[in-house]
């Protein structure tokens, strides 16, 4: 019965997977630079009511092949959160092999889940990504929640015991600090399940329920002062000026460090902001996004009006029902607009 209740209440937990696939958790913070990064040669099936999908990681600990580090193969680095590493898609569904198969070009998946916002994206490129050699980079915002990401004080306010970097300061003068001392003293940290844990996950829905609700409790004793109202977290039409200086820098930086190299900025609209643009059509962030992208010659995408001529029931099929994240639909149409629209993808 109460599969039957998270299916029709559309509950988004992860489902008991009748095996011991999954003898661990999934996202970690391993990393000395970036913070989480997945366990290298790994795999973890996720099960909700609409996905089961098993992922599989590399030598890096990246949802990707294994890459060469230097090649004189034409490759793209893409950078990006958990839409960029593809959370609840087969890989060959995703944005990254959608493009690297259609265009013929290998694109190097260095997006994660987890936390991950822009001052990430920036020391992944910084430490990791910029080793492999590329000829291009594509980055992938998601305002949701990459300022949250971004956010030193509001990560504090709501749990600060993620090893994770931030840029402190005032723009351009950032400093870069990280939420505990250590990474060993990270709560994300990999440790080992007993046994009882792996059969309750993996055999009960009431043990994945009972999760979710103790997670949902801590979520409503924390005041609505801390951005946790929905009408205050930053998203497309509400973030603050520090805010976007963080995310700006973090854009710029890595252009700098790409130097020649064509550097592609697109933004991620979710289906709530959709909904909003099409009541009042206002779009604050895409107009200072590309003003700043125009001043460091970094050509900018936003998806958000490429929904204008879907209805309802389309813009919704372009995510998933049970998460939020992009379908097979939303993947495809941000191949086909990022495809058609940046320079390179058009020589």
């Amino acid at each position: 019965m109460l599969a039957v209740y998270i299916r029709s209440a559309e509950i988004k937990i992860e489902l008991p997977t009748y095996t011991l696939q999954n003898t661990q958790n999934f996202w970690f913070d391993l990393n000395e630079d970036f913070g989480t990064l997945h366990l290298p040669n790994d795999s973890y099936r996720q099960k909700k009511y609409c996905f089961d999908v098993v992922y599989k990681t590399n030598s890096e600990g990246l949802r990707d092949v294994e890459r060469e580090i230097n090649t004189t193969t034409k490759r793209v680095v893409t950078l990006g959160d958990s839409f960029t590493e593809g959370i609840g898609v087969e890989v060959e569904d995703r944005l990254t092999n959608l493009l690297e198969k259609d265009k013929n070009i290998p694109h190097l998946n260095f997006g994660l889940a987890g936390n991950f916002g822009p001052t990430q994206y920036l020391m992944m490129y910084k430490t990791l990504a910029s080793n492999y050699s590329h000829e291009a980079v594509l980055i992938g915002i998601l305002p949701s929640n990459d300022f949250i990401d971004d956010d030193y004080e509001v990560s504090l306010k709501v749990g600060g015991d993620r090893y994770q970097p931030f840029l402190k300061g005032t723009y351009p003068n950032y400093e870069l600090v990280y939420h505990t001392d250590s990474i060993h003293k990270s709560k994300a940290k990999p440790r080992a399940q007993n046994f009882t844990h792996k059969v309750l996950k993996n055999f009960t829905n009431s043990y994945n329920m009972y999760r979710y609700l103790r997670v949902m409790r801590q979520i409503k004793a924390i005041p609505n002062d801390k951005l946790l109202d929905e009408s205050k977290i930053p998203s497309y039409f509400n973030f603050t000026e520090k805010q976007f200086n963080r995310m700006r820098f973090s854009i710029e930086e890595i252009k700098r460090l790409a130097g020649d190299r064509p550097v592609m900025v697109y933004s991620i609209p979710i289906e709530r902001e959709i909904k909003a643009y099409r009541e009042h059509k206002k779009n604050p962030l895409a107009s200072k996004l590309k003003a700043v992208c125009n001043s460091i010659n970094v050509e900018y995408l936003d998806l958000l009006p490429k929904t204008d001529d879907f209805t309802e029931a389309e813009y919704q099929a372009l995510f998933l029902s049970c998460d939020g994240h992009w379908s097979e639909a939303g993947n495809a149409f941000a191949k086909k607009h990022i495809e058609s629209y940046f320079t390179y993808y058009k020589k």
